[in-house]
């Protein structure tokens, strides 16, 4: 690590080096005119030591890009847009081209704007709110990196939410299957539902607390991540009503039970339904439509669950009825699973 340390010594435009000898790792700072990679990887080599991948991130404003939708096209409007945008904190400029725009299938006119501004994880919700404040509606572009990272965060909670539906099903049909289940079987639906409460709670929006800057209130502001919460509002009382059916010996009220479990699926599948995507712009229709096929495949699935359940909940009979909960469940879960942003 001496070693190390002397040979980064050398590059004067380096003018910060941490080493974390435990993760294997070498975090550096340097100005915007450094540029010697070749020789720094040559000068960790001389030292014993190896560098098999660069990072660079460079602190400059990122490009951000949209499409912009609006009713009765005009300049003023224009540059009300761009005097909006370019208020916002940490946006150095914005560009509206003025020239290409069209008119699509509902009578808005659409066109696309560029946003050069510091990295901050309120900047999307801000270029909205400035937008529909001079009368525009504004879609996000993402390009690149950006915009795989985002499909692949998305994907991957969907993907274990589907897969805790799986086991959600299996477990749940073994309780009823099962004479005495053992321990694990008993409780297992407590702890899977508490399992995906807690995932999705730290990972279902990374722009806002626990994993990003923008404060837990502050996130409600933004309606996607709001439902989100709501969503998760409903599993709470599908925890506790779990958790009270084990602890008296699967002896709840009926009607408790019956109704507590409609209610929550029907105001999760009405949820669901009105999750529906739009677009301004032509080329998105596509992908639009079907993730709008995706969700009201979900919603599809949680409300043919609640009434399943409330049916067997209620006549008890005939005796396959009490495992057709468990099969829309399942199915829940494989749409989930196969979810593609």
């Amino acid at each position: 690590m001496a070693a190390v340390r002397t040979k980064l010594k050398q590059f004067r435009e380096v003018v910060r080096a941490d080493i974390d000898r435990e993760r294997q790792q070498l975090v550096m700072e340097a100005k915007p005119s450094f540029d010697q990679y070749v020789a720094l990887a040559h000068a960790i080599e001389d030292a014993g030591g190896a560098i098999q991948m660069f990072h660079p991130e460079y602190v400059v404003p990122q490009a951000h890009y949209a499409a912009l939708g609006v009713k009765g096209f005009s300049r003023e409007k224009l540059t009300r847009l761009e005097k909006g945008l370019q208020a916002i904190p940490g946006v150095r400029s914005a560009l509206v081209d003025p020239d290409r725009w069209f008119r699509n299938e509902r009578g808005v006119d659409v066109g696309g704007c560029v946003v050069f501004a510091d990295t901050s994880p309120r900047l999307d919700l801000q270029m909205v709110e400035a937008a529909r404040a001079a009368g525009f509606i504004l879609e996000h572009r993402h390009h690149g990196h950006e915009a795989d990272a985002h499909d692949e965060w998305s994907e991957m909670n969907h993907a274990f939410a589907g897969l805790c539906m799986l086991l959600l099903a299996c477990i749940g049909a073994a309780q009823l299957g099962l004479h005495r289940p053992p321990w694990l079987v008993r409780y297992g639906t407590v702890f899977v539902w508490s399992a995906l409460f807690l995932f999705l709670f730290i990972c279902a929006d990374r722009s806002s607390w626990p994993l990003g800057k923008v404060s837990w209130l502050e996130g409600f502001r933004e309606w996607d991540t709001a439902q989100h919460r709501i969503g998760l509002g409903l599993m709470l009382p599908m925890i506790a009503g779990d958790l009270m059916r084990i602890r008296k010996g699967w002896k709840v009220d009926p009607s408790l039970s019956r109704w507590g479990a409609l209610l929550v699926g029907v105001a999760g599948s009405a949820m669901l339904f009105g999750h529906l995507h739009q677009t301004i712009d032509p080329a998105h229709a596509a992908l639009a439509a079907r993730m709008n096929f995706q969700h009201l495949a979900m919603a599809t699935s949680i409300l043919l669950f609640a009434v399943s359940r409330f049916a067997w909940e209620t006549w008890r009979k005939p005796r396959w009825l009490a495992y057709l909960p468990f099969a829309f469940l399942g199915m829940l879960g494989v749409i989930l699973t196969m979810y593609v942003e």
